[in-house]
């Protein structure tokens, strides 16, 4: 979700246990006994640093991550609560979920901080059951389906449906079962491995997911020729952002808008980066810590030589600082592709841009 210039998003990761071993997840388990774990003291104090150290922001999205953010309802109990003090508008919520738990009191807690929620369903329970299954081996298919359920007719959330693409499967069926349940909006994307890892696309499939990127651009440009907004909100940032003639000096504004914090504390520009190279200090610090750390990481970073001659830079900004190291050329790839299929969009409303503000609800 790209986010207004006066907003600011913190990715929190409430606890690094997770309910699920799915076979390809790329979030290192950092689990040790009772650690990884955040309190409630700890997530008290963070909505208080929040609100001072980001005072410049006109609101601040805290988005719940991990692991499951679901298996530590007591700290994500406190952090709604403790952002209910502060005026309407100054924090929202957003949450990353497996969507396995559906007890009354996780779903009233999503209510209460109408939260948007990014659900992942990789597809029918014959793909989904496939790799998301549970550390016992049970599959996760159905228990989603009744959160699904659950969220959709017990709150007001907006749910986004969140799938992963591997080999065997296609980014069209990911898309095509996305667009077949109750959601909001939706996105599929390729795994995030190593070229040649396990689960990672090979050379055919890989052609068969870029044209399956063409093929959703296609849709895109029917849905608003139609007057319709697009469920799928893959292309809407850069589009816009080609709209307003702006370009990327980073990928992202992680160290200036866009923090992490670990269940332990620890405030990094991203909360997928190494806590001990990347930390920036600690929630217990003055604000005017980490926030000033924040800066001085930012601007070490430039970006890389072969990003400084690729034409994809200035919708890119040299690419995430944390996938690059996971999926390196297989990543710049795709984005290449993902900016090529958001200018087609771009260029068939050429004198007819005001219809691309149809995108503008999505990001």
């Amino acid at each position: 979700m790209a986010l207004p210039e006066a907003s600011a998003e913190v990715l929190v990761a409430t606890t690094w246990h997770c309910n699920l071993a799915c076979s390809y997840c790329f979030v290192e388990d950092r689990r040790d006994g009772v650690r990884g774990r955040m309190t409630p003291r700890l997530a008290e104090r963070l909505i208080k640093s929040l609100n001072e150290g980001l005072a410049e922001a006109d609101e601040i999205v805290v988005h719940l991550y991990g692991g499951e953010p679901l298996t530590n309802l007591p700290a994500m109990r406190v952090m709604v609560e403790a952002a209910h003090a502060y005026p309407s508008g100054r924090f929202r919520f957003s949450i990353t979920t497996n969507g396995t738990i559906a007890s009354d009191e996780a779903i009233a807690l999503l209510d209460r901080g109408q939260f948007e929620i990014v659900l992942s369903i990789d597809g029918p329970a014959s793909v989904h059951d496939a790799c998301r299954r549970t550390a016992a081996g049970r599959p996760s298919h159905q228990r989603v389906m009744r959160f699904l359920s659950s969220v959709r007719s017990r709150t007001g959330c907006r749910i986004r449906g969140s799938a992963v693409v591997r080999s065997g499967n296609s980014l069209k069926s990911a898309v095509d079962y996305l667009k077949s349940l109750p959601l909001d909006a939706i996105k599929a994307q390729a795994v995030r491995v190593p070229g040649g890892a396990p689960f990672a696309l090979d050379d055919e499939e890989r052609r068969a997911y870029e044209r399956d990127l063409e093929a959703i651009g296609d849709s895109v440009i029917e849905d608003l020729e139609s007057g319709i907004q697009p469920m799928d909100d893959r292309f809407s940032g850069r589009v816009l952002q080609m709209l307003a003639g702006r370009k990327r000096e980073r990928f992202c504004s992680a160290g200036a808008w866009v923090f992490g914090v670990t269940p332990e504390g620890v405030m990094l520009p991203c909360v997928l980066l190494d806590p001990e190279a990347d930390a920036l200090g600690r929630l217990e610090d003055s604000p005017s810590v980490w926030v000033e750390a924040g800066k001085r990481w930012r601007e070490e970073r430039a970006p890389r030589s072969e990003c400084r001659v690729c034409d994809a830079l200035p919708y890119c900004g040299g690419g995430c600082p944390a996938v690059l190291p996971v999926c390196g050329a297989d990543e710049c790839d795709l984005i290449r592709k993902n900016v090529q299929v958001a200018r087609r969009i771009y260029d068939h409303f050429e004198g007819r841009q005001t219809m691309l503000l149809g995108l503008a609800g999505m990001v």
